[in-house]
This record gives structure tokens, sequence and C-alpha cells, in this order.
């Protein structure tokens, strides 16, 4: 498979602190610096993802995202990534069940972007995308509630619930 996401074991750090009330915010208090990264894997190439930076600045875009994916037959939709160390910009195109992503690099983790660029699209089944992301969304879920974030405290904490619980089986490294 040319697209998968293996979303490791990362350890938190915080008690909920009672400033944050975006998912970002939340997200980059749970978890640390110094941690096991997620890993997205692009047509055989791997990018380390940061919980705390990558995945915190990502994860509104994500269900963003999945949202339209699910709930949308066809469409396009251009995600710019903005976290300096995934640095790129993805045009993501579906139709029934499939899904075209073209995407351009700018920055990432160990300099990959000129051979990001080199394969810079993807094309897969649009149900097995979204799979790949369910491991990640309940890493961050575990996290959040377990530094003791609520779903009436952080806006989109309780999207972000509603879309794993939405995502029918789990991703490639995780399929039973």
């Amino acid at each position: 498979m040319n697209f998968y996401i293996q979303a490791c074991n990362p350890r938190t750090q915080c008690k909920a602190d009672s400033n944050d009330k975006t998912l970002a915010d939340a997200i980059e208090n749970a978890f640390p610096l110094k941690t096991e990264d997620a890993i997205l894997m692009w047509n055989h190439i791997s990018i380390p993802l940061s919980y705390k930076y990558d995945i915190s600045y990502m994860m509104d875009d994500i269900l963003m995202l999945l949202n339209m994916l699910q709930s949308r037959e066809k469409g396009e939709l251009t995600i710019h990534w903005l976290p300096d160390t995934f640095r790129c910009d993805w045009i993501v195109r579906w139709m029934a069940d499939r899904l075209d992503i073209q995407s351009k690099w700018g920055n990432t983790v160990g300099n990959l972007q000129i051979l990001l660029n080199e394969k810079s699209r993807i094309s897969l089944k649009k149900e097995d995308f979204i799979k790949e992301w369910k491991s990640i969304l309940h890493v961050v879920i575990t996290g959040l509630i377990k530094c003791g974030y609520t779903v009436d405290r952080i806006k989109n904490m309780k999207q972000l619930i509603a879309q794993y619980e939405n995502i029918n089986g789990s991703g490639i490294l995780y399929n039973e």
C-alpha cells in the first residue's frame, strides 16, 4: 500500500490546562516533544509526525477532511498543511470509492521533500485512507482524556470522538 500510518505509543505529560480551549492547544500540551512520533508512509517514504506539534496543528484539517470524505460522494479539497516539519499542500479528489492526492512538499523532518516531490501522487480506496487515521484519533483521544480534558471544555473534542466512532475498521497495521 502506498499510504498508511503507524500511530505508535506516545506518552502523555500533563494535567489539563484550564486555558486550553482548542484541540490544537490541548493536544500540544498533552504530548511531550520527546516521545514516539506517528509515522506516515507516503509511497514507501517514512515521514515522522510529532503529536505535540504536527498532529496538534493538523487535527482540525484532518477532521474536516475525514468528514467531507464520509459525507460527500465526490469532491475536491485543497489542504495547506502548515507545521514546519510537515509543510505541504495536498489537492484531494475523490469520487465514489476512489481517492487521489496530488501533493507539493515544502519541508519535512529529515529534508525528505525532494524525494516526496518525485513521488507526489497517491491513489487508493477512499475507505482505506479514512481507516488509516483511526489509530491516530484513538491515540489523541486517549491522551486528552488521560490528561483530564473533556468535551465541554475543548472545542471540537466532541467532533473528534464522533469522527473516531464513525470510522469502521482500522488501518492496515492495526487490522485484526
